[in-house]
């Protein structure tokens, strides 16, 4: 263990002792009982934890070692692992093989080897197509080839399914797009007519039925199935003629056609002739290497998926740290260990945190808000992962998740956070300065909404504005 883990190990101990000890600090202005009473909360179902980000001094303290769902804060424990574990500037690579140098312009198969990039979007694939062509390429008469071995399966990120929506998108190491597609449906020329639809990315994977006419109120309906060559979305319904452009984002089933179907696209727009075969293997040993493409640094892959809760990103990450761990394929489950494993080394004990996966779109996960709280304090402490995590947390009231907080008013700018919502659950955690000038490092857990999700924010809100003007 290094030094620098060893001292976090002994910090991490002594701030649980110190929470345990006194669950109110004395010195504190913080009073926690008007807020509980604010009708956005469930008293028995809300935890909440509030300590000084720098001393590990707990400042007040409501439920706070029981068990809860974080929803999208769970994010903050895979940040701070993959920070940690990875570093900032560490990049995923996605390369490309063919079976032999080209000749004459020409190679069999090409190969693409992927590593879990979550951010290889149309744009990326572009540049690799791009440097493909760019050592000489002109014509492939083979296949594609997608070996997506360096993870385990394309699992959805819960266990109890997909119903199609994007954000719980099918994993794959050699993912295109976010494993998505956005279906974009405009308003005909007039009553009754055809409703205008395009795709993107739009690629041959994609077949689209349109059924939707223009005219009465908005009720699009979207399913879809698979064919031999990928996938048909079938629209139905209506749109009115006066509606603007309406975006509807659905994952699709099969990663490994789709990767094949984007780089085709984007190799015949860079003037390479391709074939339709598609293939799923390894690449063969020998392989020659074309090309290879890395990821933006784990920094920023990081602010991506905080900033806007992308639980695809989160997903991706924590395969990637398993398989960096424990070797590939990289799994959800040695995510798991990896963030399991920081976790007890800055301290915090296995009993206080139940993880499913990296993303928190799970019914299962469970963490205390003083150890969601802990985490963050030991985070602050640790200039290795301190800048990095605080700038990809949304800053209340104007970017990411919180942007349209019109209620956030005295914290709005101030206060960095990571928001998560599921069905009955509504969380937010992150830090605030206070009057004092020290930062305050906080977790507002709430299982059970009386009034909805939007009262519970409103009411975590008011929570930072008192957090943020106590003089402790």
């Amino acid at each position: 263990m290094s030094n620098r883990l060893k001292r976090t190990f002994v910090s991490g101990i002594t701030l649980l002792s110190i929470a345990a000890a006194s669950p109110l600090s004395a010195a504190s202005s913080l009073n926690l009982n008007k807020a509980l009473g604010n009708p956005g909360f469930s008293r028995e179902g809300t935890a909440i934890a509030v300590i000084d980000a720098e001393s590990g001094q707990p400042l007040a303290m409501h439920n706070q070692d029981i068990p809860l769902n974080p929803a999208s804060c769970m994010k903050i424990l895979t940040a701070a692992a993959a920070l940690s574990s990875l570093g900032p500037n560490y990049r995923m690579k996605t390369s490309f093989y063919s079976d032999h140098e080209p000749t004459g312009g020409v190679i069999n198969n090409l190969y693409v080897h992927g590593t879990g990039d979550p951010m290889l979007v149309s744009e990326e694939v572009w540049k690799a197509a791009r440097d493909v062509r760019g050592v000489g390429i002109q014509k492939i008469t083979g296949a594609i080839v997608i070996d997506d071995s360096f993870f385990d399966s394309h699992e959805f990120p819960r266990k109890n399914g997909n119903d199609g929506r994007a954000y719980a998108a099918k994993t794959s190491a050699a993912a295109v797009n976010f494993n998505a597609i956005t279906i974009k449906v405009a308003p005909g020329d007039g009553a009754g007519a055809p409703a205008i639809v395009s795709v993107e990315p739009p690629v041959d994977y994609i077949s689209i039925v349109n059924k939707v006419t223009t005219g009465g109120k908005y009720n699009v309906g979207i399913s879809s199935s698979q064919n031999s060559h990928g996938e048909t979305f079938l629209l139905t319904g209506s749109i009115p003629k006066n509606a603007g452009v309406q975006a509807i984002h659905r994952s699709i089933s099969d990663p490994i056609k789709f990767a094949a179907s984007a780089l085709a696209f984007a190799l015949r727009q860079n003037g390479v002739e391709v074939g339709s075969t598609v293939r799923h293997a390894t690449v063969p040993q020998g392989a020659h290497l074309i090309a290879r493409k890395n990821s933006k640094p784990m920094s920023e892959l990081i602010r991506s998926m905080n900033k806007f809760s992308n639980n695809f990103i989160a997903e991706q990450i924590a395969k990637h740290m398993g398989a960096v761990r424990f070797g590939s394929p990289g799994s959800t489950s040695k995510g798991i260990s990896v963030i399991s494993e920081y976790m007890r080394s800055i301290g915090i004990p296995q009993e206080s945190f139940s993880i499913e996966n990296g993303s928190g779109l799970s019914d299962q996960t469970r963490i205390t808000a003083n150890a969601l709280a802990q985490v963050l304090a030991s985070a602050y402490s640790d200039f290795a992962i301190r800048p990095d995590l605080i700038s990809s947390f949304a800053i209340m009231g104007v970017d990411g998740t919180t942007r349209n907080w019109k209620f956030a008013d005295r914290v709005r700018g101030i206060a960095r956070t990571k928001t998560g919502t599921l069905g009955g659950v509504s969380t937010l955690a992150g830090y605030v300065p206070m009057k004092s000038g020290k930062i305050a490092a906080f977790a507002i857990l709430v299982n059970g909404l009386p009034k909805g999700a939007d009262a519970a924010h409103r009411a975590e809100v008011e929570v930072v504005k008192m957090i943020a003007e106590a003089t402790p």
